[in-house]
Formats: structure tokens, sequence, C-alpha cells
């Protein structure tokens, strides 16, 4: 990945070609190590949204927590970004806002059900598309162009200091800490209070902290669909259920996703870049429909 694209690089040349050293570890390396955290960092919010709602279908676009984050962010592109409409915070206020009105509608109209929260999530999420449509059609062409682009998702070019790290890595360990509790939320509310698990708070916690890391990738690739569904219930059925085998496969097999369909962005219309979001997409979809009919019942 790092080898290929517009102009392609042998190994031999990163030791010798001065440019090629500036392009590989200075743009290409930043971006591929971004796009690992991407892919890796949805596949494991997506199994944790799994095990919570204990429905393969559950993730954080169907939930709308990356609705809110895009139209958070689409806002501050329309308003041209700066201190007041930072992306990335815009980004992140609208995670947490679709959260906090997610829980609240769940608990006052139809109760606390997973399956209502999951419902209300689906139609959240096309209630910001709606919104986000409206953005667009409010946009003069500069700014369509920005917020169509950005809203196809792709893994952008940053800098080593914009990288990010911490922020997806730190909401992947405090996951991986509670597998234990995501097994026991598989066999339902009840049996898993049985063995000492606070669902709701568990929920809760997990809704926060997802949030924020959803709302900065969001703000930093757009909307990537598909690899918060279609990763889990895939690892589910080659490695089990049980999320200490789960959650770093899944981290692993998005991460790799991701920069495979980044790669073939760079390297189908070279020197024009096809958003990753659009691969994911048309990986994603195929793939999700065979593994319903082959995983049926087993998935979860």
């Amino acid at each position: 990945a790092v080898l290929l694209g517009a102009t392609q690089y042998s190994p031999t040349q990163l030791l010798t070609d001065s440019q090629a050293q500036l392009v590989v570890f200075e743009l290409r390396l930043p971006r591929v190590l971004f796009a690992l955290l991407v892919g890796g960092g949805l596949s494991v919010i997506g199994a944790a949204y799994q095990a919570l709602f204990r429905n393969q279908l559950a993730s954080p676009f169907s939930l709308g927590v990356s609705s809110g984050a895009a139209l958070g962010a689409s806002l501050s592109l329309l308003c041209g970004g700066g201190a007041l409409f930072d992306v990335e915070a815009c980004a992140i206020f609208g995670a947490a806002i679709s959260i906090f009105l997610i829980m609240l509608l769940s608990k006052t109209v139809v109760g606390a059900a997973r399956d209502s929260l999951l419902l209300i999530g689906v139609v959240f999420s096309f209630f910001c598309s709606s919104l986000l449509t409206l953005i667009q059609y409010l946009s003069d062409y500069s700014q369509l162009f920005r917020v169509t682009r950005w809203m196809m998702g792709g893994v952008p070019v940053l800098s080593w200091s914009a990288l990010g790290i911490g922020a997806i890595l730190i909401g992947v360990v405090v996951i991986w800490k509670h597998h234990r509790e995501l097994d026991l939320m598989l066999f339902g509310d009840d049996i898993a209070a049985i063995k000492g698990v606070d669902g709701p708070r568990l929920s809760r916690n997990a809704f926060i902290l997802t949030s924020v890391v959803v709302g900065w990738i969001v703000a930093q690739c757009g909307v990537i669909g598909f690899v918060g569904i279609v990763v889990p219930a895939a690892v589910r059925l080659l490695v089990g259920l049980h999320h200490r085998r789960v959650i770093p496969v899944a981290f692993v097999s998005g991460a790799l996703l991701v920069v495979l369909c980044d790669l073939l962005g760079r390297v189908v219309t070279p020197p024009f870049e096809v958003p990753a979001g659009v691969f994911t997409a048309v990986l994603g979809g195929p793939v999700f429909v065979l593994l319903l009919i082959r995983g049926n019942r087993r998935v979860l």
C-alpha cells in the first residue's frame, strides 16, 4: 500500500531516491496507518454494538451515530470551518447528540428495549440523511463539491502530528477490556445481571465512548459504510462468539479491508482517486447478503 499509487516505487528506490522517501514516509505511510486505525476502530465498535443489541444489523451507521456526526461535520463545512465551527468538534457533538436523543426517545416513548432502540436509530439515520440532502441543495457549487466528496468517505492524507492514534486505540482497548461482559450480554439482560453485569451502565458508557471515536473518524474520513456491519459478522462465523477473540480479529480484518479499499481507490484511475467508501459499499453490500444467507441464525 505504501509503494503503490499514482507513482509506483520499488523497495530499492527507498534507499536511494529522496523523492520516493518523501512520498512514502511523509505521505503514504501515515495515510496507511490511519486507514488501519479507521478500519479496525469501526469494526471493533460494530462488534460491541452487535453484542449489546444482540443484532447483526447494529452498527454506528444503522444507529444513527455516523449520520449525526456527518450532519455536524457537514454544517461545519457549510459554515467554512474555523474555531467556532471546527469540523472535528462539530462531528463529535453531532454523534453525541444522536446518542442522547436516541436513548432519551427509547426511554420516554417505547421503553428501553434494544430492538426499539435500534429502530429509533434507523429512523434517526434517515432523518439526518434528509437534512444532509437539504444542506447539499442549499450549498453553492464549491460547498456542494466539498460536502459531496466528503460524504463518499475516504482516507485523507495526514501528517504524523495529526494521526491521532490515541483516540481510536484507547476506545478499542477499553472495549476489549469488557470482552467478558459483552459475552454475557449475548445471553440477554437477565442472565448478564445474574452474572453481575450492569447492562444499562455498560451500554451507556459504550455509547459515550464510541460516539466520540465515531465522531472523530467521521470528521476525518466522512462516512465509510458497511465496515462496522460486515467485518464483525464475518469474524463471528470464523472464530466464534467469544469477544476475547472477536475483537482483535475484527480489528485486524477491518484494518486490512479499509487499507485495501483505499489502495484500490489510488490505483484504479490514477492520478485521480476514488474514495475508499465507494469500495467498502461495493464490496460490503454483496458480502453482507452472503453472510445473512450462510450464517442465518449462527451469527449471534
